[in-house]
């Protein structure tokens, strides 16, 4: 079963997530796409770290390895374990959290 956002060859969330991730069209075209992260977030499902929407890393990492960012993502982002995420962890400690930092403390490579 293909995402419903996927229509008629276009992704929809695309006007809502603002770019496309590289690699995501299996995710796309088959029931892989209820673990897609961009699916859950958009359509409201399950838990959702407060910070999701706002998460630099989020969108940065998004456009590097989809399979690791969609593991990432549902480790922490998407589940009650965001409290173990790095920048989540930097942030409620009141510091300036570092753009290339991912939820589990790795750093995005350029």
């Amino acid at each position: 079963m293909d995402c419903p956002m996927f229509v008629d060859y276009t992704r929809d969330c695309l006007d809502k997530i603002g770019f496309l991730p590289q690699d995501t069209f299996y995710y796309c075209q088959s029931d892989k796409h209820k673990e897609c992260p961009f699916f859950k977030t958009l359509n409201n499902i399950g838990f959702h770290c407060d910070c999701v929407k706002k998460c630099v890393a989020y969108k940065n990492f998004g456009i590097s390895d989809f399979d690791n960012f969609v593991k990432i993502a549902n480790r922490y982002c998407l589940s009650s374990n965001n409290v173990n995420c790095a920048r989540f962890k930097v942030r409620q400690s009141g510091e300036v959290v570092p753009e290339d930092l991912l939820p589990d403390g790795s750093r995005i490579k350029a």
